[in-house]
């Protein structure tokens, strides 16, 4: 960006960061409110705030060891931009990017970057090699789409679902070792199609929030009846890679390390007895999800197994 001071007197700043959040439940960009703290990966007591710009795009200033970068004028006005990457020496520096939300709405993230970027900032999956943009799983039938210039942010479990979204809601473990499904993620299909994907938080639980199918086609009526009875079958998968020796949860999840996940299914217990119960998902009724046929202490839990 380029601030005029004076006649003929222009002053040259460099931002070295702008990101755009993405939220998936809702499948916005428009959020607010953020916390979103950037620091050397060598010094994490130097943190500098990103800030929203009228668009929604939280952008840097001041950051450390980028100030030469930020105030450079060296280049034609207009074109404030310098290849940071190809410079001797290279300007990019390790950064650490943490994401909160005081509102509660959303879960915390934390990501590395590699700073400055021009334009928006693009996550790419640091265990592909090359890094890449990830491939999102298409949601309600919809074909996958890249995760380019956006951060995704997944809800919490306390969050007031935003009108008209259906959720589910379920609290994870292991099964033989009680251990919490921490940070896993959990993903809700109904015929067949992925509707929505939650993250748990760092006790297990998640809220699934997406929007409600159609409804089934009534039969034809003059006038045609009123209805609010739908209901739907509900189909779970989970995605976890417990670590052993189990360490303890992380108080902020690692982007990277969450969605790897996606690549590490692990089987949803809906029952320990047979035949397992129908889940089904009743129209603007909130679901919970659990394993059938546990013990009272335990009956809130839904298991999950990883063998």
């Amino acid at each position: 960006m380029s601030a005029v001071m004076g006649q003929g007197e222009v002053l040259q700043r460099n931002a070295a960061l702008g990101l755009r959040f993405w939220d998936v439940a809702a499948a916005t960009t428009a959020i607010d409110g953020l916390v979103v703290e950037i620091y050397p990966r060598s010094d994490p007591f130097a943190r500098k705030r990103a800030l929203p710009n009228p668009s929604g795009i939280y952008v840097a200033h001041r950051l450390p060891l980028l100030a030469a970068f930020e105030f450079d004028d060296s280049q034609p006005a207009g074109q404030p931009w310098i290849d940071a990457a190809s410079g001797s020496p290279p300007l990019l520096r390790g950064y650490r990017i943490e994401v909160s939300d005081p509102q509660g709405r959303y879960l915390p993230i934390a990501f590395d970057a590699e700073l400055p970027v021009r334009g928006l900032f693009d996550w790419l999956a640091p265990w592909i090699s090359p890094p890449q943009a990830l491939l999102w799983p298409g949601d309600a039938g919809s074909p996958p789409q890249w995760l380019i210039q956006r951060i995704p942010l997944f809800s919490a479990p306390r969050r007031a679902p935003p009108s008209p979204l259906a959720v589910l809601y379920a609290q994870m473990r292991e099964t033989g070792s009680n251990r919490v499904a921490a940070w896993s993620l959990l993903a809700v299909s109904i015929a067949g199609q992925r509707r929505g994907i939650g993250l748990a938080d760092r006790e297990g639980r998640v809220a699934v929030m997406f929007p409600y199918p159609e409804p089934p086609r009534a039969p034809l009526a003059s006038p045609p009846a009123e209805r609010a009875d739908f209901a739907w079958s509900v189909e779970l998968e989970a995605y976890w890679s417990p670590l052993s020796p189990p360490p303890e949860p992380p108080l902020v999840p690692d982007l990277a390390q969450v969605l790897m996940q996606l690549s590490t299914p692990c089987t949803v217990l809906d029952s320990l007895s047979s035949p397992a119960p129908r889940r089904r998902l009743d129209y603007r009724r909130a679901m919970t999800a659990r394993t059938e046929g546990q013990g009272a202490a335990d009956a809130s839990w839904l298991l999950l197994s990883t063998a």
